[in-house]
Order: C-alpha cells, then structure tokens, then sequence
C-alpha cells in the first residue's frame, strides 16, 4: 500500500477526505496532533482513481502518544464510467464491505469464539468511509507488501492466499445461516459492475493479437478458434456465473491484491484488499483467477491439486466452526466437477491482465477513455507463461 512518498499538506485532500479525517481526530480523541499526508509512488496506481495515505501524530487527552497510518482511495468524480466497467457502483461496493459486510461478519466470527488467528484477514476499514472515499489502515507500516504480480508466486504465499480466499468465499454461507434476511437483500443482491460490450470485445481482441504472436503456428490457430466464443464465455462467467451463483467472489483476486507479510523471507500471513470488483458470484472464478495469474506451467503441475484440495478443505474447515456442513452447501463432488470443466477460465483471466501484469514498464496502463484504447506494450517475459497456459489447454481438451 505504501512506498516513498512526497510530503504534502493536508490541503492537498480533497473536501470529503479532509471532513472525514476531521471525523477521525475527534472519535480517536486527539487534543493536539499534526497531519502529514502523502502520495504514494505511481507504481502503486489505482485504475479507477488516486491514493493517498495519511499519518496523523499527536497526543489524546489522557497524554497519551498516538499514530494513526491511514491509506485512502479516492475517487474521480469525472471519471464516473469506463467502459466496461461502473465506476461509481465500484466505490460503493467496496464501502459497503469494509464499514458493513465485514463488520456484521466479525460480530459473527465473536459470537462463536473464533479465535483471532483463525479469522477472515481483513484490514481495519473506518466508517468514515463513503462513495467519494475509502479509508483504510495502512498496513504497510506493519511490514505488509505486495509481491511483484508478474513473477510466479512462492508456493508458501499461494497456500496461505487460498486458505483466506476459501474462507471468504465461506462468508455468505454464514451469513445466509446466521440472518437469512440480511443475506437475501444484501448479498444475493450484489451484481458484478462490468459492462460488456463491443469494446470490451476489442480489447480482448488486441490482447489476443499481441500474444498470439508467442505461439507456435499450431498453438496460434487453436487459439484463434477458440476466440470467438471468448467474450460471450468470458460474460457467462461473470454474470451468470456458471449458472449458480452462490457466494461473495472477490472477482479481482490476484498478486496485486494480496498485502503479504513476511518472516525469515517466507510469507507468513496475508490479508486479501481491493474489493471494488466483488459481487455475487461462483467460487470456482476467483480460484483460477488466482492460480492462472499467478503460476507458470510447472507451478501448475506440481502444486495445482494440492491448491485445489487445501481450498476446499480450507473451506470446510471454516464452515464447520460455524456449524455448517460444507457438503450441503457446496460438495466435494459439484466443486470438483466445476474445477475440472471451467479451466478455460483461466486463459480468459491471462488475457483479460495482460497489460496489467507483464507492462512493460512496470506499470498498470492509465485508463483515459476506456479499455479498448488501452496501450498494450508488454514486457517479454509474458510469452513463457502464455505458452504454458495454451499448452495446458490443449493437453486437457479446451482448445
């Protein structure tokens, strides 16, 4: 979440962020303090708006020292839509799961003794938050970081990624059990913000184009018939989600949304961020989303089933400490039968981040006008994990 940063003043908020961090002061009981607030590096970009973190410095009325680091989304209010996706909407969603979701969720985890580090990791999320602003702590300062998304994940990092993926995957589940109501007409109701269209359908278009040219003449024409049915899959997997929609799916869940925290140079917790993309959705999406764009080809033939097989246990385990049998909610059998038939998938995902994951310069491309104007100048290093991934699908049968 963080980097080296230029100092600026707190003026440099925009109006509802400086209220809300007015708000904070007073609830957190500050008498006297200073506000530095700061921009992160552009490597840290947001696509849908700007960052900034606040550290406010200062003492509270019992004397007390206090530091609070805080790490702020904001948005653009001119940016209201792109278009493949509804910006505003995109804002909304994430508020409502850090100051509401998560937080009836916690009450919940308290209410059956869940111990702290059997917990769905989350990061502390204020209420001050709104559509115009996420506030959030800036774990960062507690060591927490990102791994670069275009290398292939440490096996450690990608076992723990999984574990709280299947637990928030388990979150509807618990809550559907816990307040049927609540789950009826806010969770069921939470449709994905993507817009599809033709542009859409050009941008995976140039994305194709550009990685094809990686491919073997064999490899390429089995993907260019393949391509047709991409975007009208790509849609099913979004909307109607494989048919059954049945439980909250971060939709965007990857490297460059998991913070990881370290010990002795091996990842020793993670807390998943970034749940502008979240809806209503199959678990099946986030698993290969996350294996797919996160692994080489020899990463996926010795650690995919044993990935497979912890999410699943992972998820049972969490249900069952809430009384719940994962067998009637999600079987072993439908999970497997899912996996096994959806693994294109996980092309589509590779695709779709392309120039997300393997720019050229590091850097996520400035959404101006919408995705299909995206520059697409990719770094080489791309071309072995895309051979992989076709080279997979061809051996099992997709393409």
């Amino acid at each position: 979440m963080s980097s080296e940063r230029d100092i600026l003043s707190v003026e440099e908020l925009n109006l509802t962020a400086r209220h809300s961090i007015k708000n904070i002061i007073e609830k957190e009981e500050f008498t006297s303090y200073s506000v530095d607030v700061r921009d992160p590096t552009s490597s840290i970009g947001n696509l849908f708006g700007f960052l900034q973190t606040v550290i406010i410095t200062g003492k509270t009325k019992d004397n007390n020292k206090k530091e609070l680091m805080l790490f702020l989304k904001n948005f653009i209010p001119e940016q209201k839509q792109y278009s493949a996706l509804d910006v505003p909407e995109a804002y909304q969603r994430e508020a409502f799961m850090y100051k509401e979701l998560f937080k009836l969720f916690e009450t919940i985890e308290d209410k059956y003794e869940i111990p702290q580090e059997e917990k769905l990791n989350t990061v502390k999320g204020y209420s001050e938050t709104n559509d115009e602003v996420i506030i959030l702590e800036d774990v960062s300062f507690k060591d927490y970081k990102t791994y670069d998304g275009s290398e292939v994940m440490p096996l450690k990092y990608a076992e723990l990624s999984i574990e709280q993926l299947a637990k928030l995957h388990a979150v509807a589940f618990i809550i559907q059990k816990e307040n049927p109501t609540y789950f009826e007409e806010k969770i069921k109701t939470l449709n994905a913000s993507y817009i599809f269209g033709l542009n859409l359908e050009i941008y995976f278009k140039n994305c194709c184009d550009i990685a094809k040219e990686a491919l073997d003449e064999d490899a390429k024409s089995k993907l260019e018939q393949f391509f047709p049915k991409l975007i009208k899959v790509y849609s099913k997997y979004k909307y109607a989600t494989l048919g059954e929609a049945i439980c909250i799916v971060h939709s965007d869940y990857r490297i460059n949304n998991i913070m990881v925290k370290e010990f002795d140079g091996q990842a020793s917790k993670v807390i998943p961020i970034d749940y502008q993309l979240t809806h209503f959705g199959h678990p099946i999406t986030d698993l290969l989303h996350f294996i797919f764009l996160g692994s080489d080809q020899d990463f996926r033939k010795n650690h995919m089933n044993h990935l497979k097989e912890l999410y699943y246990s992972s998820f049972e385990k969490f249900l069952k400490r809430f009384d719940i049998v994962a067998e009637n909610v999600y079987s072993k059998k439908k999970f497997e039968q899912d996996f096994s038939e959806n693994m294109d998938y996980g092309l589509m995902c590779f695709l779709f981040y392309l120039p997300y994951t393997f720019g050229k310069r590091g850097e996520a491309p400035i959404l101006v006008k919408g995705l299909e104007d995206i520059p697409i100048d990719l770094d080489d290093s791309y071309k072995d994990r895309f051979r992989g991934i076709v080279d997979d699908l061809i051996q099992w049968g997709y393409l």
